[in-house]
């Protein structure tokens, strides 16, 4: 079993989303299947998809840092785990870490988003209660809410921050930029 979670998976996690692969990750190990799990930073094209009409990503990121990460990197990864052909892998029942080989604030990666796509993307500071009170009014669930909300928490508190040597480790090939990512969802597809 080849399982995606996400950095940071821990039962305390900021990331509420974090908490539920934690979960399923205590699981695989306790189910006695092969398995290998992948906890992924952030992806690089959420920002966009969290992007409003005018391309503006706001929330409670503060100045914190997250190791976005490729959805190619990530499939790459996984790739070679897969092909690791045998009844036994070095990588059976690791939990590989797989980031983008830098640390950014949101500022740093909307304006890498910006640059790469040539449309004017912005990142926007809030509060907690100004980016609860917008989410609020825009009829989002409170689940939901804070789902998003925490996702910036995490970013803000650090625990995304870690780079790591796992994608030109397992594949050969040097993380990709951020700015690289070869595509950019359309803004509020993650709403």
């Amino acid at each position: 079993m080849l399982y995606v979670s996400l950095l940071g998976a821990a039962p305390t996690a900021t990331y509420r989303n974090a908490r539920d692969h934690w979960l399923t990750e205590q699981y695989l190990a306790g189910a006695g299947v092969r398995h290998t799990v992948f906890r992924a930073g952030f992806y690089a094209s959420t920002p966009a998809a969290l992007a409003d009409d005018e391309l503006v990503v706001s929330g409670p990121g503060g100045d914190g840092r997250a190791a976005f990460v490729t959805h190619d990197d990530i499939a790459d990864v996984i790739t070679a785990v897969a092909l690791d052909d045998g009844p036994r892998s070095e990588h059976d029942g690791a939990t590989l870490e797989v980031t983008g080989p830098e640390a950014l604030t949101l500022e740093e990666m909307v304006a890498r988003i910006a640059a790469a796509t040539g449309r004017p993307y912005r990142y926007v500071p809030e509060t907690v209660e100004e980016a609860f009170a917008r989410r609020w009014r825009l009829g989002v669930s409170g689940v939901q809410i804070e789902s998003w909300i925490s996702w910036y928490q995490a970013i803000a508190s650090g625990e995304l921050s870690a780079v790591t040597d796992v994608v030109p480790r397992i594949t050969g090939s040097s993380a990709t930029p951020a700015e690289r990512a070869g595509w950019w969802p359309a803004p509020k597809t993650a709403w």
